[in-house]
């Protein structure tokens, strides 16, 4: 019997972006949030006859850094964290950017229009995707004053852009992504108080991404986007590791590679049988 070979694919071909920021005592969180990240030291060094060992414990909130909100965070009877499908952590990588718009106004809203510009420009907003809006309020991350527009503890006083009720309204009618992340501490802007659009996505359990790092790095589109969680059973969020891998030419969707690898088993198949 013939064997087949399938050449492996080739990550070195790609370029693989990080868009985690990582977990430390400067983590964002929520102002009221009361637990945040912390680290502590169990052992770091010799133990007994293994010349070196390391271990630690951790604790914190989970909406916090680099982070998923599962849509039962602002939806009741919606999936939690460990009930989301593991394909809808994998998606084609959409990028709306509204930077422009946003520097010249802390408070600014991604309207639907600029959804319509985008998709007259790009072509439809494909399904299974995830979207991401471009802010470009990453370059403040490591100012916490700056970056939720307060430096205390009251929500009153935050200030940062996010999505428009309306747009989230339009994303949850019109198409079928499977999660909305952004470059901010929210999806709603920091002058939010009903958290509208976590409502109207969460209700359609498209889940949200929050704080997500170097997305003025990804493209457009074309990239292929990786969002997994820490497994948190029953959480309404979690910590969340999200790559892209670019340059689609050499980078396939895993889907892609499924159906490519069927194709090639059932020509085998029938080269053989002939």
């Amino acid at each position: 019997m013939r064997e087949l070979s399938l050449a492996p694919w080739d990550i070195s071909t790609s370029d693989v972006l990080e868009m985690t920021y990582p977990f430390e005592t400067s983590t964002i969180y929520w102002p009221t949030t009361e637990r945040r990240f912390s680290l502590d030291i169990v052992i770091r060094g010799p133990s007994g006859n293994i010349s070196w060992y390391e271990s630690n414990n951790y604790g914190a909130n989970e909406h916090g850094g680099t982070h998923l909100d599962s849509p039962s965070h602002f939806f009741q009877g919606r999936w939690r964290v460990h009930q989301i499908p593991t394909k809808n952590l994998i998606g084609q990588g959409i990028k709306v950017d509204m930077s422009s718009k946003a520097a010249t106004n802390p408070d600014a809203w991604l309207e639907v229009a600029d959804l319509e510009k985008w998709e007259k420009e790009n072509g439809q907003i494909p399904d299974a995707s995830i979207l991401f809006v471009y802010t470009g309020w990453g370059k403040y991350y490591t100012n916490r004053t700056r970056y939720l527009g307060t430096d205390t503890n009251d929500t009153n006083k935050l200030h940062f852009p996010g999505i428009s009720p309306a747009a989230a309204n339009w994303i949850a009618t019109n198409r079928k992504v499977y999660g909305v992340g952004i470059d901010t501490a929210s999806i709603d802007y920091g002058q939010s108080k009903t958290f509208d659009v976590h409502v109207a996505l969460f209700e359609k359990n498209i889940y949200g991404l929050e704080n997500v790092a170097d997305l003025n790095q990804l493209p457009t589109k074309g990239s292929t986007v990786y969002a997994f969680p820490m497994q948190i059973k029953d959480g309404s969020g979690a910590p969340v590791r999200i790559v892209a891998v670019l340059n689609s030419d050499t980078s396939t969707s895993v889907a892609s590679r499924i159906q490519i690898t069927w194709v090639l088993l059932v020509m085998s198949y029938l080269l053989i049988q002939w």
